[in-house]
Order: C-alpha cells, then structure tokens, then sequence
C-alpha cells in the first residue's frame, strides 16, 4: 500500500467520469468502466483464472445462474460482481447478488456495481446469506470531485488482490457496519442531542446536577460545540490555520463548555427560595457554631448562582465550596454537599443541620495557613 493511493484514486475516478460518457449499454459498462476498477485494485483482467467472466453459480441442474465476473482464487470463486448498465437502480438486483451466495459457498463477497456506483456485500451475520446493508458504498463522481472519506480509502485498500483476506471479509464488514451505524448515531445527536447526552456533557464539565428548565440552553451549546469541532476538523484536513493556531494550543472540550456555561450563567438573578437558602445558613451556622473563630468567619459564606445550581460556598467557590442547591425535584429543598453527605432532599431545612456545621468547619480549616491547623490539631 503506497501513500499516494488517494490521489491515484482520485485521479482513476477523474478518468471512468470522463470515459462514462461511452457506456450506452451493459456491455460497453463491462469493458469501459468495471474492468479497468479491478485492474485498479490489482486483479489481471485479462487472465480468465483470476477475473473469470460468466462464472457459473447454480443452484442446481434445473436452476442455471451466471455471474457477470467472478475473482478466483485457487480455482474457486471467493468474489462475485453483478454488473449493471451504467445508471441503472441497483436495490433492483440485489436479490440477484443474493443467490449467489447461496449458490456459491466459497464467495465471501459480492459486489453490485453500474460501473460508477459501487456496493459492497459480505456475509457477516451467516456464512453464506448475504447482509441486508453493504458494508462500503462509493459513487466514482464523489471521488473524482475529491470527496474521499477515509472509510473509502481504508476499504478499497483492503479490497486490493495484495490485502484482501477471504476469511477475514466477514469480520471486517461487521466491523465497518457497525461504525457506519455509529456514524450515522453521532450524526443524529449533533443534529438533536439528547437530554441524556447533554447530561453526560455537563456532568463531565463539572456541572452533575441541572434544572430540567435550563436544559434548552445547554442542548443548544451543545449543538454548537458540535459544529465547532466539526469545522476545526475540515479546517485540519485542509491544512487550514485556526483562530488558535498562533497559540498552538486547544481548550478541552469539557473546560470550554465550562467557560461558556458561566458566562451564560452569571448574570442570572437569585430565586426567592435561593435567597431562603442563603440566609438561613448564615444564621444557622450562627447558631450551631461554638467557638469565637468559627463565628467570625461566617461573614465569609457568599453565593453564586448558575443557570443549572446555586452555590454556596466559604471564600472560594470551587475550594470552599459548601453545597449546590437544587430548585427542583419532589422535595423543597435538594442538595448537594460531595463527600461530606452526598444529594440531601428535604422539606425541612433544619434536617441539613448536621452537615451543614460538618462541611463549615473543614472548610474554614482548609482556608488556615497551615502553621496554625497543626497547633489546633494539637491542643
């Protein structure tokens, strides 16, 4: 396998484009288009024991079939080609295709092809039934005008005379249905990402707990982030600089959509019930505390309030954070305090008074200089 293979390609595919023209029947697709494509991929069209026309594929004495060309291998056929005249439908004869498989039990692959359009079949669920879905199709006029995708190029390359494996098609074929699936899943969740999705997208940006309301906002920024990395990928293929190039450096995708949702989310404005929350932690701990210090330190508690939760935390949101609110769920109030009690929800505030206190004064703790948590711990 050369490097240059997509450019030979391209320029093969340029060549059958301009030679279409000639093709006004199956015959003249045979000679003009179909043989020169396996000659492409390394097959001697001019020995009957390689590439044999007409190949016999019957079911029985009563019942005669014929393939248009059959790739030989030891003096079996292992490949079989219907041939069609060029623009004719393909899904007409796929039933065609079909019977030889059936027919024929060392064919482990069938190709249905009008000289342009190419489709490529294996047997990947039941040895000798061939698949309802080709596991690669390619149109040569896509090629030509180079929209090569590298699911092409990786499978033509494996269909030379040099790589293809027999025994090995079946697996490979499953292989390459299963990632078209896939393609095809990816494809719908940037058009419409799913709640689930977008969950998942937050919860690693840091974000495990969203209101149901604000959801519309990220799915969108979802979308987005979708598009953007899209475009940087066709930017890179081209060979195209970036607005990032001269940094030469990428943002995560998790922090930019961390960054992005904060700056959707500061300019917010407080509930009612928030604002509940708020102050009744700061006269709580003013209460459950029982030492000068620890009181004093209360002035420090502040609040940021997000599109998905509000925070409340001791001096620094991320390091003294306390616990994120939830205004929503069955319950009035939900929480979330990490390690220190995991998702509370109550209808009684005064339920989250234990670990309200245990979360206040390790975070006090973690905000002393180090000299002076040692002589605490000490006395």
């Amino acid at each position: 396998m050369s490097d240059d293979f997509r450019p030979k390609l391209k320029l093969f595919a340029e060549r059958m484009v301009t030679v279409a023209a000639r093709c006004t029947n199956e015959e003249s697709t045979k000679l003009f288009l179909i043989l020169p494509f396996l000659n492409f991929l390394g097959y001697d069209d001019r020995n009957p024991d390689e590439v044999c026309p007409e190949h016999s594929a019957d079911f029985s004495e009563k019942f005669k079939n014929r393939v248009d060309f059959a790739i030989m291998k030891s003096g079996t056929p292992i490949i079989a080609i219907e041939c069609k005249a060029l623009g004719s439908a393909l899904k007409d004869e796929r039933g065609q295709l079909r019977s030889y498989f059936n027919a024929a039990p060392t064919i482990k692959m069938g190709v249905l092809t009008d000289g342009l359009v190419y489709e490529f079949y294996a047997d990947s669920d039941e040895p000798n039934m061939m698949d309802q879905n080709a596991f690669l199709m390619l149109d040569m006029r896509e090629i030509a005008k180079g929209k090569i995708e590298d699911s092409i190029e990786d499978g033509l390359k494996s269909l030379q005379k040099c790589n293809f494996d027999p025994e090995n098609i079946g697996a490979e074929a499953k292989r390459k249905l299963i990632f078209h699936d896939f393609v095809q899943q990816i494809s719908k969740i940037a058009e419409n990402p799913s709640e689930q999705f977008v969950r998942m997208l937050l919860q690693n940006a840091g974000l495990s707990h969203v209101r149901s309301k604000s959801l519309a906002d990220y799915t969108e920024l979802a979308r987005s982030a979708f598009r953007e990395f899209v475009n940087l990928r066709i930017l890179q293929r081209l060979d195209l600089p970036t607005k990032d190039k001269d940094q030469d450096k990428t943002v995560p995708a998790a922090e930019t959509l961390q960054m992005e949702s904060s700056k959707v989310d500061e300019s917010l404005a407080v509930s009612a019930i928030e604002l509940d929350v708020f102050n009744y932690v700061k006269r709580r701990l003013a209460f459950l505390v029982k030492d000068d210090r620890l009181f004093q330190e209360i002035d420090g508690v502040d609040y940021k309030n997000y599109k998905g939760k509000f925070v409340v935390f001791y001096k620094r949101v991320q390091a003294g954070r306390l616990f994120d609110f939830y205004d929503e769920g069955d319950c009035k109030y939900n929480f979330d305090f990490g390690q220190f009690g995991g998702d509370v929800s109550t209808d009684n505030l005064s339920e989250i008074d234990k670990v309200l206190l245990a979360v206040y004064v390790q975070r006090v703790s973690e905000n002393e200089p180090s000299a002076k948590r040692l002589a605490t711990a000490d006395q």
